[in-house]
């Protein structure tokens, strides 16, 4: 039989969330452009604000293999203020325009002999400020990671792999590490790294806090024509965000966060498709920029969840 410290310490980790609904926004912030060919401005974004839905659904759950999908839609929109150049295209033209993505994922873990096991993540999506299905294969973005690891102890787990994707804002492969670890009770520490680092702490079944540092990245396939003698261009962003959040229940299957955090942009610019940053446009100089986020979600029953962990 399980350790009762152990099934305890069960109780009080945070359920898996199946709908969830995020709402956030930046801080003002100042961001340049800089480009030889269309010169130099800089402006003020006094709005930015993104609207999340994700949704997750078990496709199989058995003893040693579970299959979880998962559907996602996100929304982002600026707006300027302070423009240094009225008639500079970056600003007039991304004014009010919108950033879509609409995605599906997929995420396997498979239990092996001696305590190993792996996990496989795919994501798809389709990045544009039009989504349709002319140009889809230029809309089309997908990343993956493969993750071969050990459980050490029914509280520990270490891993490595290798992970392809957008982090970074344009195309990359980088190895990853995890580490995660419930050293008692209350706290534990889930490493993903270089991707993330998140501490949490929780005092109740009720209450979930955490720490956490991610690194965040995404390129969108823009199909109207943003600057002049260019009818497709890749807009590609990568950020740093520290963060504070508290989790709150609700009722027993329903659930509000809120998230204070500092957005650190490291990599954003404006290329043509297939071209990196040495080759761009236009590169974005952002500020960094407090945010905010809002979220109410759905989670497994207490019951239910736990009879299911426990079959």
């Amino acid at each position: 039989s399980k350790d009762p410290i152990f099934e305890a310490a069960e109780r009080l980790k945070p359920r898996p969330k199946f709908i969830e609904l995020e709402f956030e926004s930046l801080n003002n912030f100042t961001v340049r452009g800089i480009s030889e060919q269309f010169g130099n401005a800089n402006a003020r974004v006094n709005q930015n604000l993104i609207r999340n839905a994700k949704i997750k659904f078990p496709i199989i759950l058995k003893k040693g293999v579970n299959l979880i999908g998962g559907l996602g839609y996100r929304h982002e929109q600026f707006k300027f203020s302070r423009i240094s150049e009225p008639d500079y295209a970056l600003f007039e033209r991304f004014e009010d325009k919108p950033l879509k993505q609409i995605s599906s994922s997929f995420y396997l873990k498979k239990n092996l002999r001696n305590d190993r096991f792996y996990f496989a993540f795919l994501n798809s999506s389709l990045n544009s400020d039009e989504p349709q299905l002319e140009n889809f294969f230029d809309q089309l973005k997908s990343s993956v990671a493969f993750i071969y690891g050990m459980q050490v102890n029914p509280n520990k787990q270490v891993g490595y792999g290798l992970s392809f994707g957008y982090d970074l804002g344009q195309p990359a492969v980088f190895p990853l590490f995890i580490y995660n670890n419930d050293f008692n009770l209350h706290w534990g520490l889930e490493l993903l790294l270089p991707k993330s680092i998140k501490l949490r702490y929780s005092p109740s079944n009720q209450w979930h806090f955490y720490a956490t540092s991610e690194l965040k990245g995404a390129s969108y396939h823009l199909q109207d024509e943003v600057l002049d003698g260019f009818d497709q261009l890749e807009f590609r962003r990568s950020s740093v965000r520290p963060n504070l959040t508290v989790e709150r229940e609700i009722h027993d299957w329903l659930w509000v966060g809120g998230t204070m955090g500092y957005r650190i942009p490291i990599n954003i610019f404006i290329s043509e498709p297939g071209e990196n940053r040495r080759n761009s446009i236009i590169e974005i100089d952002a500020d960094a920029a407090l945010y905010f986020n809002f979220s109410i979600f759905l989670v497994p029953p207490a019951k239910l969840y736990d009879k299911a962990k426990s079959g």
